[in-house]
Protein backbone atom coordinates (compact mmCIF):
# COMPACT_ATOMS: atom_id res chain seq x y z
CA UNK A 1 0.00 0.00 0.00
CA UNK A 2 1.12 3.57 -0.80
CA UNK A 3 0.37 6.14 1.86
CA UNK A 4 -1.18 9.08 0.57
CA UNK A 5 0.75 12.83 -0.34
CA UNK A 6 0.55 15.22 -2.66
CA UNK A 7 2.28 15.84 -6.05
CA UNK A 8 2.00 19.19 -6.77
CA UNK A 9 5.15 18.06 -9.45
CA UNK A 10 2.21 16.67 -11.81
CA UNK A 11 -0.25 19.41 -11.42
CA UNK A 12 -3.74 18.11 -11.51
CA UNK A 13 -6.96 19.03 -11.02
CA UNK A 14 -9.95 17.38 -10.83
CA UNK A 15 -13.02 18.00 -12.60
CA UNK A 16 -15.98 16.77 -10.79
CA UNK A 17 -19.07 15.59 -13.21
CA UNK A 18 -21.49 12.90 -11.11
CA UNK A 19 -22.95 10.89 -8.52
CA UNK A 20 -25.02 7.67 -8.33
CA UNK A 21 -25.92 5.76 -4.97
CA UNK A 22 -27.44 2.25 -5.68
CA UNK A 23 -28.15 -1.09 -3.63
CA UNK A 24 -28.68 -1.75 -1.20
CA UNK A 25 -25.11 -4.01 -0.29
CA UNK A 26 -25.61 -7.34 0.38
CA UNK A 27 -23.37 -7.76 3.23
CA UNK A 28 -24.57 -4.90 5.27
CA UNK A 29 -28.04 -3.32 3.37
CA UNK A 30 -26.40 -0.11 2.94
CA UNK A 31 -26.73 1.96 -0.15
CA UNK A 32 -23.32 2.16 -2.02
CA UNK A 33 -21.91 5.46 -3.39
CA UNK A 34 -20.07 6.11 -6.58
CA UNK A 35 -18.94 9.51 -7.82
CA UNK A 36 -17.04 10.37 -10.99
CA UNK A 37 -15.32 12.91 -12.94
CA UNK A 38 -12.22 13.94 -15.12
CA UNK A 39 -8.11 14.97 -14.05
CA UNK A 40 -6.57 17.44 -16.43
CA UNK A 41 -2.94 18.13 -16.50
CA UNK A 42 -2.87 21.70 -17.75
CA UNK A 43 -5.86 22.13 -20.51
CA UNK A 44 -5.21 18.41 -21.32
CA UNK A 45 -7.31 15.43 -19.82
CA UNK A 46 -5.40 12.19 -18.82
CA UNK A 47 -8.16 10.43 -16.94
CA UNK A 48 -11.28 9.80 -15.90
CA UNK A 49 -12.08 8.33 -12.16
CA UNK A 50 -14.62 6.59 -10.26
CA UNK A 51 -14.67 6.12 -6.58
CA UNK A 52 -17.14 3.63 -5.13
CA UNK A 53 -17.61 3.08 -1.51
CA UNK A 54 -20.70 1.93 0.85
CA UNK A 55 -21.02 4.15 3.59
CA UNK A 56 -21.18 2.18 6.73
CA UNK A 57 -19.84 -0.73 5.79
CA UNK A 58 -16.01 -0.02 6.17
CA UNK A 59 -16.48 3.63 5.52
CA UNK A 60 -13.03 4.11 5.37
CA UNK A 61 -12.80 1.60 2.45
CA UNK A 62 -13.20 2.27 -1.35
CA UNK A 63 -12.17 1.66 -4.57
CA UNK A 64 -10.58 3.98 -7.29
CA UNK A 65 -10.79 2.72 -10.69
CA UNK A 66 -9.00 4.90 -13.41
CA UNK A 67 -9.64 5.16 -17.20
CA UNK A 68 -6.20 6.74 -18.21
CA UNK A 69 -4.75 8.03 -21.63
CA UNK A 70 -5.67 10.38 -23.93
CA UNK A 71 -8.80 11.82 -24.39
CA UNK A 72 -10.71 13.93 -27.34
CA UNK A 73 -11.79 13.19 -31.06
CA UNK A 74 -8.98 11.53 -32.10
CA UNK A 75 -8.31 9.47 -29.57
CA UNK A 76 -9.86 5.86 -28.85
CA UNK A 77 -9.81 3.18 -26.55
CA UNK A 78 -6.54 1.58 -27.81
CA UNK A 79 -5.04 4.88 -26.28
CA UNK A 80 -6.47 4.15 -23.10
CA UNK A 81 -5.95 2.07 -20.06
CA UNK A 82 -8.11 0.77 -17.07
CA UNK A 83 -6.31 0.99 -13.66
CA UNK A 84 -7.93 0.00 -10.15
CA UNK A 85 -6.93 0.39 -6.97
CA UNK A 86 -7.97 -0.24 -3.65
CA UNK A 87 -8.36 2.24 -0.58
CA UNK A 88 -7.79 1.89 3.07
CA UNK A 89 -7.66 4.24 6.28
CA UNK A 90 -4.82 1.97 8.19
CA UNK A 91 -3.21 2.92 11.42
CA UNK A 92 -0.43 4.75 9.82
CA UNK A 93 -3.35 6.99 7.14
CA UNK A 94 -4.32 6.33 4.23
CA UNK A 95 -3.56 4.48 1.58
CA UNK A 96 -3.95 2.68 -2.09
CA UNK A 97 -3.26 -0.64 -3.24
CA UNK A 98 -2.96 -1.42 -7.20
CA UNK A 99 -5.06 -4.16 -7.23
CA UNK A 100 -6.13 -5.72 -11.31
CA UNK A 101 -8.32 -3.83 -13.00
CA UNK A 102 -9.27 -6.73 -15.21
CA UNK A 103 -11.26 -7.71 -11.69
CA UNK A 104 -13.15 -4.29 -11.66
CA UNK A 105 -15.94 -3.32 -13.77
CA UNK A 106 -13.78 -0.80 -15.88
CA UNK A 107 -11.30 -3.73 -16.74
CA UNK A 108 -14.67 -4.36 -19.54
CA UNK A 109 -15.19 -0.32 -20.33
CA UNK A 110 -15.85 -0.47 -23.87
CA UNK A 111 -13.51 3.23 -23.66
CA UNK A 112 -10.60 0.79 -22.78
CA UNK A 113 -8.02 -0.72 -24.93
CA UNK A 114 -6.10 -2.56 -22.13
CA UNK A 115 -6.62 -3.36 -18.64
CA UNK A 116 -3.47 -3.01 -16.81
CA UNK A 117 -2.31 -5.67 -13.72
CA UNK A 118 -0.41 -4.46 -10.77
CA UNK A 119 2.64 -5.99 -12.04
CA UNK A 120 2.48 -3.80 -15.22
CA UNK A 121 2.16 -0.83 -12.81
CA UNK A 122 4.27 -1.25 -9.43
CA UNK A 123 8.24 0.37 -10.25
CA UNK A 124 6.92 1.46 -13.60
CA UNK A 125 7.13 5.22 -14.54
CA UNK A 126 3.29 4.73 -15.01
CA UNK A 127 3.00 4.40 -10.98
CA UNK A 128 3.86 7.95 -10.07
CA UNK A 129 0.68 9.30 -12.42
CA UNK A 130 -1.25 6.80 -10.94
CA UNK A 131 -0.56 7.47 -7.42
CA UNK A 132 -0.84 11.39 -8.29
CA UNK A 133 -4.44 10.68 -9.96
CA UNK A 134 -5.57 9.39 -7.14
CA UNK A 135 -4.00 11.26 -4.35
CA UNK A 136 -5.39 14.19 -6.38
CA UNK A 137 -9.21 12.74 -6.53
CA UNK A 138 -8.69 11.98 -2.79
CA UNK A 139 -7.76 15.40 -1.03
CA UNK A 140 -9.84 17.89 -3.44
CA UNK A 141 -13.03 16.18 -4.74
CA UNK A 142 -15.22 17.14 -1.95
CA UNK A 143 -17.29 14.33 -2.54
CA UNK A 144 -15.09 11.65 -0.73
CA UNK A 145 -14.87 13.51 2.18
CA UNK A 146 -15.97 10.39 4.10
CA UNK A 147 -12.78 8.48 3.00
CA UNK A 148 -11.07 11.61 4.43
CA UNK A 149 -12.39 11.30 8.17
CA UNK A 150 -10.86 8.80 10.01
CA UNK A 151 -13.22 6.24 12.15
CA UNK A 152 -16.53 8.21 10.85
Amino acid sequence: MRTTKTNSRLRLVINPEDERTFGPCSCCGNMTRRVWGYVAQGDVTIAAYFVEWTPGHEETAANFDLIVGKWGEDAGPASRKAVSLDFRQLETGPAFRVINAKDRPVGTNPLVGESLSREQIMDEPIAETIFGICDTVFLEDPRVLPLRERNS
